[in-house]
């Protein structure tokens, strides 16, 4: 609830991460802000041994197109992540990016199946 009054809408209350110092992670903040940054095509953000993990699908047509190697799209995405977190607070700071090679699973509706990456 804003000073206001008004009601803001985080996320999904299914999709929260409960972190072990009690503060709520809502994946789909920080995934809306990768999601528009270079060469990300979609991600999910992921709590892995307390830590948030990002897990991205890279614009593998943009690296083509721009003759972009595997050590370079690491650089990017270490940039993309050093990036984010400047944007965030710091019990929501992205601890790694791993790059996945093919795109998520979704559901008929073109959601993320979460849970098969909540490993």
């Amino acid at each position: 609830m804003g000073a206001d009054g008004s009601l803001f809408i985080r996320g999904r209350s299914k999709n929260m991460i409960l972190l072990s110092n009690g503060q709520n992670i809502y994946p789909e903040e920080i995934e809306y802000k990768l999601n528009n940054m270079p060469c990300v095509v979609e991600s999910i953000v992921v709590e892995r041994n307390g830590k948030l993990i990002a897990l991205v699908y890279p614009d593998y047509e943009y690296m083509d197109r721009h003759e972009i190697s595997g050590s370079e799209m690491e650089a990017i995405m270490d940039k993309n992540k050093e990036l984010l977190n400047l944007r965030l607070s710091s019990y929501e700071k992205i601890s790694d990016i791993i790059l996945y090679p093919v795109e998520f699973e979704k559901t008929p509706k073109k959601s993320i199946k979460r849970y098969l990456y909540n490993i």
